[in-house]
C-alpha cells in the first residue's frame, strides 16, 4: 500500500516537525485539522495557528519499503485555514 509522508512546519522555528505516514491527503488534512482545534493551554497549533501548515514530502511503499521524496514540499492547508469558529 502506498502512503502519504506528510509533516508540519512551524514558520516561528523555521522547520519541518517529524513526518508521518496517511493513508491520503483527506485524512491528513483531517488529523490535522483535528488537532489545530484541540483546545490545550500547551498545544501550539491550536494557539498559534498562523504559524504552522501541513506539507506533502513524499509517499512511503509499504509492499517494498521504499521511501520516495518530493522534490518541493507540497502545501496541503495551513492550521488557520482548519480552525473552527
Amino acid at each position: 500500500m502506498i502512503q502519504l509522508v506528510v509533516a508540519v512546519r512551524d514558520a516561528a522555528a523555521d522547520a519541518f516537525g517529524r513526518p508521518f505516514f496517511v493513508p491520503s491527503k483527506a485524512a491528513a488534512i483531517r488529523s490535522f485539522s483535528d488537532e489545530v482545534n484541540r483546545v490545550d493551554e500547551n498545544n501550539a497549533f491550536n494557539k498559534h495557528p498562523k504559524d504552522f501548515a501541513l506539507y506533502e514530502i513524499g509517499s512511503y511503499d509499504d509492499s517494498i519499503g521504499a521511501l520516495t521524496s518530493v522534490d518541493v514540499p507540497v502545501l496541503l492547508i495551513q492550521a488557520d485555514q482548519c480552525v473552527s469558529t
